[in-house]
């Protein structure tokens, strides 16, 4: 089913569905798009990414350029038995941490790297060995305490759901407000009076230091060249934000799979600013989307910058997406995008298609993403309400979005033309969460 818009506010032109008109109104289309259950109110992917990046930018890039790879380490015990870790030692890698680990590095093989910086902690090491046990190389590596997990000391060991019931204040400033959570752990320290005293302890915000001092303290020495960072979930996205000028209340916008790949640039020697070129790639570990972490309820966008440069990658992604239930599509009018569309809705017969003309896309995007996420918190009580959307648009309207959402500037985001991004737009929470920018190679 194809609806057309002609403009904002104007309603339908034309919506055909075998053959004949049905809807000429916007009424009429809301009550049909409400029946739709949409209410108006791969192995070698970082390489791939890195190729696209040069053939991309080969002309602007400069000498100096350090490119930086970041990964998180494996499944640990702690991760597979739902536990906060922070920056205790406690937990090592499961076996499948390990083999997660060793896909990693055979998908960095063919990547040259320089240097290697990493996390002190064992599950971080373990990691480590296994990605260059796959990586076939030797390399320095050089541990740095900088990248330790962010701490938790109240926390540490505790599962998720004890620390929602029995923490419930923090756990709600923690995920709503994370640059004013802090914890007060009791520390004996030689004092007169012999007692125990209190050490304020703000979390995110000295996670964030220490990433900026990383920063500060490597990048000198890196100048033009690429470096592979091991570390950790929190700490990686510390190094993300503090490399874009992302805000530390945007803490939880960034998720990180275990072993998930990511990509920063730095143009100039100077710590100042960097581009984000890809972020949390999994699909060398047979993954075709990340994995949800907030439960499946809510709404994920899928997000396709159309160029139509390259079929070849985009009949790859329709191959990708077969298996994904997509229950509408967004896309311009745009004859690169409405290609785009067809092309990856293939398999999709029932998904519901909507086109916008280009000069009101970014308008109707908007509007549609706060009426989607109204209507799908309105069924809250439907633990099953999940929806999929697919958004086909030029790449400066994706770029806008995804920086929208990451609440920094749209230049420090390096859009790869006819890749996935995908936004999810969990229903118990006012944070949308970044899951994955430019997803290139498909398994």
């Amino acid at each position: 089913m194809r609806l057309k818009f002609n403009e904002w506010g104007m309603g339908i032109n034309y919506s055909e569905f075998g053959g004949r008109t049905v809807l000429k109104s916007l009424d009429s289309w809301k009550l049909v798009w409400s029946a739709s259950c949409f209410s108006m109110q791969g192995a070698q992917g970082a390489e791939v990414v890195l190729a696209r990046l040069s053939a991309e930018s080969s002309q602007s890039l400069v000498p100096d350029l350090t490119r930086v790879i970041l990964v998180r380490h494996a499944q640990s015990t702690y991760n597979a038995q739902k536990r906060y870790q922070g920056s205790c030692d406690d937990s090592v890698l499961t076996d499948k941490g390990r083999s997660d680990a060793y896909q990693t590095g055979v998908a960095l093989k063919d990547i040259k790297i320089d240097g290697v910086y990493t996390s002190p902690l064992q599950r971080v090491q373990e990691t480590l060995v296994e990605i260059l046990r796959g990586m076939k190389v030797e390399k320095p590596v050089f541990t740095s305490p900088l990248l330790q997990e962010i701490e938790m000391p109240t926390w540490q060991g505790l599962t998720y759901k004890y620390v929602q019931e029995h923490f419930t204040a923090d756990y709600r400033c923690w995920k709503e407000r994370p640059h004013e959570f802090e914890m007060t752990p009791q520390i004996e320290r030689q004092v007169k009076s012999a007692m125990c005293v209190k050490q304020q302890c703000f979390p995110v915000l000295d996670l964030y230091d220490r990433a900026h001092q990383f920063w500060q303290e490597i990048l000198p020495f890196q100048t033009g060249k690429t470096i592979l960072i091991v570390s950790h979930s929190g700490t990686i996205r510390a190094l993300i934000s503090t490399a874009i000028a992302m805000r530390c209340e945007q803490y939880h916008v960034l998720q990180q799979s275990n072993c998930g790949i990511s990509i920063l640039n730095f143009p100039t020697p100077n710590y100042q600013q960097a581009q984000l070129a890809a972020m949390n790639l999994t699909t060398h570990l047979g993954e075709v989307l990340p994995k949800l972490k907030d439960g499946k309820q809510g709404l994920r966008l899928l997000l396709v910058p159309a160029t139509n440069t390259n079929p070849d990658l985009i009949n790859q992604l329709a191959e990708c997406l077969q298996t994904v239930t997509i229950d509408f599509s967004l896309n311009s009018d745009l004859e690169s995008s409405q290609y785009t569309a067809d092309q990856l809705l293939k398999s999709h017969p029932k998904t519901l298609q909507i086109q916008v003309l280009h000069q009101y896309f970014p308008q109707i995007l908007q509007q549609k993403l706060s009426s989607q996420r109204a209507t799908i918190s309105s069924n809250e009580t439907d633990s099953t309400h999940f929806m999929t959307g697919l958004i086909v648009a030029c790449p400066s309207i994706i770029q806008n979005l995804l920086s929208q959402v990451l609440d920094t500037s749209p230049e420090c985001l390096q859009l790869i033309p006819d890749t996935l991004s995908v936004i999810y737009y969990p229903l118990k929470s006012r944070t949308p969460v970044l899951q994955t920018m430019n997803m290139i190679d498909f398994v």
